[in-house]
C-alpha cells in the first residue's frame, strides 16, 4: 500500500461546514487527476483515515457520512471547480452554512438538480485521538462550527492506495485552494502487511460494503 497524502483540516469558531462531496481521482480543484487506478479497475478512490486531534461534536464541525453512497459517483471531477476566496464562510445551502474552502462542490454535480439525501446522514462525534476509516467516494461533509465554544476543531487525514495506483502522474506541482505546491521534494511511503500489494479497488470496496460499520476507533 502507498501512503500518499496527508492533510490537516481545521475548523475555527464560526467556520462553515464542509460541502457534501466524493473524491475519486482528486482532480476536483485542479482538473488534473492526482491518483489514477489501472484501467481494468471499475472504480477509483482512496482509503482515508481521519483522526480527531480535538473534540469534534455536532456544534464543533463533526464529520457526516451517508452510508452506501460509495459505489456511485454523483460528481464529475473532470469539470473542475472555480476558486473564489470570497466564498469562504459566505454560503447558505438549504439552511446550513456550507462551502468547500473557496469552491462550490455543486459545480461538479453530474445532475445539477440532484441533492444528497441528508435524511440518511450519520454524524461522527469524536474525541481527541479517535479516528474513522472510510472510502473517499463515500459521500461525506461536516457540520459548521457554531462558535458556541472558543476551541477550534482539528482533524488529520491520511490517505492510502495500492501500489498499482499512479500518484500525481505527469505532474510537477499541485494547484488547489488558491495556491500551488511543487512536487520536487514529494515522497510517498509504501508498506505491506496482511493485505497483498495487488489488492484491487473492487476487493477493497467489497471488504467495506458498509464503510460506517468500521465505526470510530480509539488510538
Amino acid at each position: 500500500m502507498l501512503y500518499w497524502r496527508t492533510e490537516f483540516f481545521p475548523k475555527y469558531p464560526g467556520d462553515e461546514g464542509t460541502d457534501w462531496h466524493q473524491a475519486d481521482t482528486f482532480a476536483n480543484a485542479s482538473g488534473t487527476p492526482q491518483i489514477v487506478w489501472p484501467e481494468a479497475e471499475e472504480f477509483g478512490g482512496t482509503i482515508t483515515v481521519w483522526t480527531a486531534f480535538t473534540e469534534a461534536g455536532i456544534d464543533t464541525a463533526a464529520l457526516q457520512f451517508i452510508p452506501g453512497t460509495h459505489r456511485s459517483m454523483h460528481y464529475d471531477e473532470t469539470k473542475r471547480m472555480h476558486y473564489d476566496p470570497d466564498r469562504v464562510n459566505a454560503a447558505d445551502k438549504d439552511g446550513v452554512r456550507r462551502g468547500f474552502f473557496g469552491y462550490d462542490y455543486r459545480e461538479l454535480q453530474v445532475d445539477p438538480h440532484w441533492k444528497p439525501d441528508e435524511s440518511k446522514a450519520v454524524s461522527m462525534v469524536m474525541r481527541p485521538g479517535q479516528f474513522v476509516v472510510f472510502w473517499s467516494t463515500l459521500m461525506h461533509a461536516s457540520h459548521p462550527h457554531e462558535g458556541k465554544s472558543k476551541d477550534m476543531r482539528l482533524g488529520f487525514a491520511s490517505r492510502y492506495v495500492p501500489t498499482s495506483v499512479r500518484v500525481y502522474p505527469d505532474s510537477d506541482y499541485v494547484e488547489e485552494y488558491g495556491g500551488r505546491i511543487s512536487l520536487k521534494d514529494y515522497v510517498r511511503w509504501w508498506f505491506a502487511d496482511r493485505m497483498t500489494l495487488t489488492t484491487t479497488a473492487s476487493q477493497l470496496i467489497r471488504r467495506q460494503a458498509n464503510p460506517l460499520r468500521l465505526g470510530v476507533f480509539d488510538r
